[in-house]
């Protein structure tokens, strides 16, 4: 009898232990493939938000060079703004940690509200130096934001885990 029980108790915690293995395994599977999709919608919006600043940046340059903004330019920048919401909305719907989007959101709108600096007219290649120092502040705070994405994506991928823990 006691063989018999010892074989059934073994049996059964072999079961329990294939089952916990399993269980296991695809709930790391399961964690590594969302690791995967943030990366991924981390990647696609740091990516939007670097295109959206160069078509602006571009169009500066031409300003200050006497080039003026044609419709295309315009359409381009609505365009970029466009591609950088998408990628926006693409990690909201991934990631649920508040502090990776909060981080994501100062990134986009960092970079789109350089649209929103008024330009005054170009005199010698510069606009007037109200503007010139709003455009400094605008691009040292959108290059900020976008090195604190990279390090907050960074930090979530690799710590596997959620910033504050609340994703």
């Amino acid at each position: 009898m006691w063989p018999t029980l010892i074989a059934v108790l073994g049996t059964l915690a072999g079961a329990a232990l294939a089952s916990l293995t399993a269980h296991w395994t695809d709930r790391s599977a399961r964690a590594a493939e969302h690791r995967q999709r943030v990366l991924d919608a981390t990647g696609q919006l740091l990516a939007a938000v670097l295109a959206y600043r160069e078509v602006y940046w571009f169009q500066i340059a031409n300003l200050r060079n006497g080039v003026p903004r044609t419709s295309e330019d315009v359409a381009a920048l609505f365009r970029a703004r466009t591609v950088t919401t998408n990628a926006f909305d693409r990690l909201a719907l991934t990631a649920a940690d508040s502090a990776l989007l909060a981080v994501a959101a100062e990134a986009a709108w960092s970079a789109i509200e350089l649209a929103d600096i008024e330009l005054s007219a170009v005199t010698g290649g510069q606009f007037s130096t109200t503007v010139e120092a709003a455009l400094a502040a605008g691009r040292e705070r959108s290059r900020d934001a976008h090195t604190a994405l990279r390090e907050a994506g960074v930090r979530y991928i690799h710590g596997a885990a959620p910033i504050h823990g609340d994703g």
